[in-house]
């Protein structure tokens, strides 16, 4: 057996005398060690995993996630394009590094790639509450969409929309909204929100809107072809670009996409009610977050008409998959009752059907509020603890009490603005500040914290205080610092409009009777319907 001069590297490492055996360390071997051997080792710094269960995961946190450290978060590396303010696409791949790239990547342009990488270190973690291993099926879909091209175009959009936003200068992120515009030019002000008009990166934001097409072209050909289609793949395609329509503004759009969505929903439950058939824990995942949105859309939406019925259990079972882990935290009881409330809402000319008609509504909709008023956010919170990624029992009983005021208030506003004279047993002002109150245990840095978007959007429109508008105005400020979604910087633009209206009608009031009278008669949801647009608010 022949032997060569220094030791091997485990020996050397342990400071140990070794024996030079070839091809391998005999004291290795005697250890139960693998010989790392003589020559140079070759050894991977920060590599990132692109496929398999380790998918998105650096070298530096593969051991803890093989440890099961849920602290470790399956996060690639920030890209190089994002270490200055402004970033650019224009240098050539000859002036990165080289590196091995995996045969998945290989026919994807670098370009596409620094957007998936992004996906996978910013855009994941916005998506869910908590971003921690196995519990965000999102980066489920980066491997899928090597071989979905309609999915990586969808991701494309959305990861290049998002990088888009956070570029945006901080002295300049809200400035479209420093001019107050009254309730008579809301529909000019509303046309003119833009993230394009704002935007400092324009390389982004032109590749999102390339990428947008090209999925939407893509999805329509899946579409047409459902029975040889990815469902998983179209579903997963139709979740982002909603996710897309958030980052952009919240506005319009989505629509389009929910009623797809819906579309594909109700033909695989149909299916599988009929042939027992499960859903996929990733299935059940996306499903889920399709109908979160569904409901959610139904609130502030002026074209958009709910579907009617009673929601089935098994949509009712999806909703609560949806409630440990969805952006939102909404919980599922409550959510039926917006839809159902926009039903009653969207009634066309409720005073023309006959009075039995009237009645049954006016009875329906207090029924919903009070269903709404006996929900209990303790023991939803608790019982959510074993299928929470957290022990956040406070935060969640405390989103939950936000969350039940805030529909409260909702329903409130629709029942007086279709039957006025009715008494309410609540003083709505009471109750916004109360959503307030709720919402100010939670804060910037907390898991639940973006979650608290539609019940602060209440709080706000409903409020008179200024000091409460104040803090509204805060919070949606600092969820656009956290997370760089449009329809935040856009709901505090409608609801700056919405205050500047108000103001101005306080000042064309000759008395205080009239004033009196204006505030009596003021409800915010024949203002929203005015502002001539669909609001997507989650």
């Amino acid at each position: 057996m022949g032997a060569r001069p220094g030791s091997c590297h485990n020996c050397r490492r342990g400071r140990l005398k070794c024996d030079r055996s070839i091809p391998q360390c005999l004291k290795c071997t005697s250890r139960g060690q693998s010989c790392l051997g003589y020559g140079v080792l070759l050894r991977w710094e920060k590599g990132m995993a692109s496929r398999g269960k380790m998918v998105g995961v650096t070298s530096d946190n593969i051991g803890k996630v093989q440890n099961g450290d849920t602290t470790a978060t399956l996060q690639a590396p920030r890209p190089r394009i994002l270490s200055t303010s402004q970033p650019s696409f224009t240098s050539s791949e000859s002036n990165s590094p080289r590196s091995l790239t995996d045969p998945l990547v290989q026919d994807i342009d670098c370009r596409s790639r620094r957007y998936l990488d992004y996906f996978a270190s910013d855009v994941c973690k916005d998506l869910v509450l908590y971003d921690i291993p196995k519990h965000n099926p999102f980066r489920e879909l980066i491997p899928m969409a090597y071989q979905q091209p309609m999915l990586l175009q969808a991701i494309i959009a959305s990861s290049a929309l998002h990088m888009s936003n956070s570029c945006q200068r901080p002295s300049s992120s809200l400035s479209i909204f420093t001019t107050m515009a009254s309730t008579q030019s809301s529909k000019s002000f509303v046309d003119s929100l833009s993230i394009g008009r704002t935007t400092s990166h324009p390389e982004a934001f032109h590749d999102a809107l390339r990428a947008k097409q090209q999925a939407l072209c893509l999805l329509n050909s899946a579409v047409g072809s459902m029975a040889s289609a990815n469902v998983d793949a179209i579903l997963a395609a139709v979740l982002l670009l909603i996710g897309f329509e958030l980052i952009d503004s919240g506005r319009g759009s989505w629509i389009s996409h929910i009623n797809g969505a819906r579309m594909i929903i109700e033909k695989l439950v149909a299916s599988g009610s009929g042939t027992g058939t499960i859903f996929s824990p990733l299935r059940s995942w996306l499903v889920s977050n399709c109908l979160v949105y569904d409901l959610l859309g139904s609130s502030f939406a002026n074209s958009y008409l709910p579907h009617g019925g009673e929601l089935s259990m098994t949509t009712m079972s999806l909703l609560q998959d949806a409630e440990g882990n969805h952006c939102s935290s909404f919980p599922a009881a409550l959510l039926p009752l917006i839809q159902a409330g926009a039903q009653i809402l969207n009634i066309n000319d409720v005073y023309m059907l006959p009075d039995t008609s009237i009645n049954s509504g006016h009875h329906d909709a207090l029924q919903l509020l009070h269903t709404a008023k006996s929900f209990d956010p303790a023991a939803w919170a608790t019982n959510l603890q074993p299928r929470s990624p957290a022990d956040d029992l406070l935060h969640r009983t405390m989103i939950a009490c936000a969350h039940r005021t805030a529909v409260c208030v909702y329903l409130s506003r629709i029942i007086l603005f279709l039957w006025p004279s009715t008494v309410l047993p609540d003083d709505l002002q009471v109750l916004a500040a109360e959503i307030i109150t709720h919402l100010s245990h939670l804060h910037p840095g907390d898991a639940l914290f973006t979650a608290t978007a539609w019940p602060a959007f209440i709080a706000g429109l409903e409020t008179r205080d200024l000091t409460n508008r104040a803090w509204v105005e805060r919070r949606f400020q600092e969820l656009w610092k956290i997370e760089p979604w449009g329809f935040t910087r856009d709901a505090l633009g409608a609801l700056r409009t919405i205050w500047g209206g108000r103001k101005n009608e306080v000042l064309l009031t000759s008395s205080d009777d009239e004033f009196y009278e204006r505030e009596e008669n003021w409800n915010w949801i024949e203002t929203l319907r005015n502002l001539g647009t669909d609001w997507l608010i989650a």
